[in-house]
């Protein structure tokens, strides 16, 4: 007996036998499958078994599927730069800001949104009614609950924060309230600064996927590890618990504590005080580093941000401030 490989599923008692896109129909014996299913080592069956192998999803695509869970409440919001500094607002008070099909469609929007602004120097990611992000809304993981679903999701939201961490302004995650929770931590992982609130002692940032079952998929495993090295990483997906303020910042995940929404917008302030140009072009210089783009390359692309800067308005005003001083 000959089965053929086509690109759809065929289903031969427990084995399944999926083709790949691109890779050209080929036979193949049954005797020969089974053989091969009987010589996988334990650790290759390990692998195949708890390694996603199906189909793969484009981004537009896994939109797509994404588009198809839009029937619940909430938002994220743009507010308008103010003095340089805007604000984006998750907006779903009734989950404590839990992220939904929709919010994503709409945090995908205000990212494309802020990447086009060219006066924007920082962007402050909080969320509403004094509670930041309890996670992933789970009454729309409970609708999308298959690895497909769960694929698709993922490829989508690492997409997003991917952008998101890109923006050329500085980006500062305010953690309040209930604090930042699952999805709600890897959120916080795409902005270059966090900041936790000092008015409720029990506001924490908890990578608790562990918890549940899962592992973080958003792209913040690597995130983290840049942010505060693999064993502190390390111990923080396997403690699997939310972390206060002081022990947050003691391993370099948090990087200070202020009160209020307004305290974070003047400590955002504070570190955007130059001309915009030049905060733009730090962030493009780190994040040609980021995004681990050779050395030589890296060096070339920091000679390029910096050349319209020599002799630009921000260095012309600083140099004639200089030599006015110093006559």
């Amino acid at each position: 007996m000959i089965i053929t490989l086509q690109l759809c599923k065929i289903y031969l008692g427990t084995y399944k036998i999926v083709g790949v896109p691109g890779v050209p129909l080929r036979t193949i014996g049954i005797k020969r499958l089974l053989k091969m299913e009987r010589s996988r080592t334990p650790k290759e069956n390990y692998l195949h078994n708890f390694t996603y192998n199906e189909q793969e999803f484009s981004f537009n695509k896994a939109k797509e599927l994404m588009s198809k869970h839009l029937d619940f409440d909430g938002s994220v919001d743009l507010d308008e730069s103010i003095n340089g500094i805007s604000k984006v607002c998750l907006n779903n008070p009734l989950t404590k800001n839990a992220l939904n099909g929709k919010m994503m469609l709409d945090l995908e929007k205000i990212v494309n949104k802020l990447d086009q602004q060219i006066e924007c120097k920082g962007v402050i990611l909080y969320g509403a009614d004094g509670n930041f992000c309890s996670g992933g809304d789970l009454n729309m993981m409970k609708q999308m609950n298959n690895p497909e679903m769960g694929y698709a999701m993922a490829t989508y939201m690492n997409n997003i924060l991917d952008k998101f961490k890109k923006l050329p302004m500085i980006t500062v995650a305010f953690i309040e309230g209930s604090g930042a929770l699952g999805g709600g931590a890897e959120l916080t992982t795409a902005c270059d600064y966090r900041l936790m609130s000092t008015k409720m002692e029990t506001t924490a940032i908890g990578f608790i996927h562990a918890k549940m079952g899962i592992v973080p998929a958003w792209g913040s495993t690597g995130r983290l590890m840049s942010i505060m090295g693999r064993q502190n990483t390390l111990n923080l997906l396997l403690d699997s618990r939310p972390l206060r303020a002081a022990e947050a910042m003691d391993i370099g995940l948090v990087d200070g504590t202020v009160a209020t929404l307004q305290d974070a917008t003047d400590w955002l302030s504070q570190k955007t005080r130059h001309h915009v140009n030049v905060i733009r072009a730090i962030k493009r210089t780190l994040s040609c580093h980021d995004d681990g783009t050779d050395g030589r390359a890296a060096a070339l692309m920091e000679r390029k941000i910096f050349a319209p800067l020599w002799g630009g308005p921000a260095n012309q005003m600083a140099l004639d401030q200089y030599f006015s001083r110093n006559k």
